[in-house]
């Protein structure tokens, strides 16, 4: 939280006004830098998977870096390389890199699993 000043009319006393503080980069919930190895999957193609990196997770989405461009709003499935079930989530962006990599942010629609934070 951060605190700001307002002076009251008429008065000397002066009041702090609470105001929520986002994080850093301005959303609600902790990110948590992890990489991890997942399997990415287009929701309408479950046999086919790509594998992928985690750059960061919260209990609300997974930014990850793949090796070809996603469609916003495609729904995908996605799990860690080794055991856990899938989990399921929408592509919110897929920002170009310099790498000729792209990552994807992530929201998870159906959270499975231990290797997601816990609430």
């Amino acid at each position: 939280m951060h605190f700001q000043a307002a002076l009251t009319a008429g008065s000397p006393v002066s009041l702090l006004i609470a105001h929520p503080s986002p994080n850093v980069d301005g959303r609600k919930e902790k990110r948590t830098p992890r990489t991890l190895t997942v399997l990415l999957s287009c929701g309408a193609h479950p046999v086919i998977a790509e594998y992928a990196s985690t750059e960061n997770v919260s209990l609300y989405g997974v930014r990850v870096r793949t090796e070809r461009p996603w469609t916003r709003d495609t729904r995908v499935l996605i799990k860690p390389s080794q055991g856990e079930p899938w989990s399921r989530a929408r592509v919110v962006y897929c920002q170009t890199l310099p790498s000729r990599t792209f990552a994807l942010g992530l929201e998870l629609l159906a959270r499975t699993g231990d290797w997601l934070p816990q609430a």
